[in-house]
């Protein structure tokens, strides 16, 4: 665990006391003393939400406009469990400033998954591919349109 994630979790801990003692301790009214409560709650559970995003968790929002597909998993829906599946892409931002990989999440498609399997055995082949999400599609888009391109193998040779 990082220190900055263990700062965060003391920091809530810390308030979680704070207005634990004022809701015990003080001679606010029970309506006010559970609006507190209340909004501590809602504070809490939007920003366990908003971190989902930065602790490792697939991003659900739209994948970059350009990007490099480093490998895929999927997920096939079981309808037994009423699960819809998912399609979990760690691609990198060519245009980006940041050069970390990403995981992102896209709702499970069938050809999606055929073609990214394709794409990752002509990987292990040497191959190199950039994506493009297909313009006008949703943010969690299905359509995806993928091109090789050859690697700039100078810089091995030095």
């Amino acid at each position: 665990m990082s220190a900055s994630l263990l700062a965060l979790g003391l920091a809530y801990v810390f308030l979680l006391f704070l207005v634990l003692l004022a809701i015990l301790k003080s001679d606010l009214g029970p309506g006010l003393k559970l609006v507190l409560a209340t909004l501590c709650l809602g504070f809490y559970l939007w920003h366990y939400d908003a971190l989902q995003q930065f602790l490792g968790w697939p991003a659900k929002e739209g994948l970059p406009q350009r990007f490099e597909v480093i490998s895929s998993f999927s997920v096939e829906p079981d309808l037994k469990r009423d699960q819809p599946g998912g399609i979990y892409l760690w691609v990198r931002d060519l245009d980006g400033d940041q050069q970390v990989p990403r995981s992102y999440y896209l709702p499970y498609h069938k050809p999606l998954q055929l073609k990214l399997g394709d794409i990752l055995q002509r990987q292990q082949k040497g191959e190199r591919h950039v994506g493009t999400p297909v313009p006008g599609g949703s943010a969690n888009t299905t359509q995806i349109e993928f091109e090789a391109v050859k690697r700039d193998t100078r810089a091995l040779k030095n």
